[in-house]
């Protein structure tokens, strides 16, 4: 659910990883393993990736729709149209983000390298 006052539609305390990537379809997936005290693992799923600027994990994750004026800043940093709600930062600023379809994510029992429920990705296991 996105939060109107602050954008928020994503926030997690747990360590997740940037998982995978697929060129093909433009998917990125992001995901909390079982490893560490929970027993379930989550994937986060960002379609239609049109540019991204991401950190290899993210201890604690926070996903917000960027503003207006963030899609405009970043259509203007990267030569690249950003339609609002097309946005989305992977924290309180756009030091890490994605410009995609909205996100999906999904909390499962699935193991370390069980596929997602996002389905296969293209050139992974």
């Amino acid at each position: 659910m996105l939060d109107e006052a602050t954008g928020e539609i994503y926030r997690s305390d747990r360590y997740f990883k940037v998982w995978q990537y697929t060129v093909s379809h433009r998917r990125l997936l992001l995901r909390s393993t079982r490893d560490m005290p929970p027993v379930t693992r989550i994937d986060i799923h960002f379609g239609a990736v049109s540019i991204m600027l991401l950190r290899p994990n993210y201890d604690g994750l926070f996903i917000r729709q960027a503003s207006d004026d963030e899609c405009q800043k970043i259509s203007l940093d990267y030569g690249i149209e950003v339609r609002p709600g097309r946005l989305f930062a992977l924290g309180r600023d756009l030091k890490s983000f994605v410009v995609s379809a909205p996100p999906q994510w999904r909390e499962d029992e699935g193991g370390l390298n069980d596929p997602s429920w996002f389905g296969h990705m293209t050139g992974t296991p």
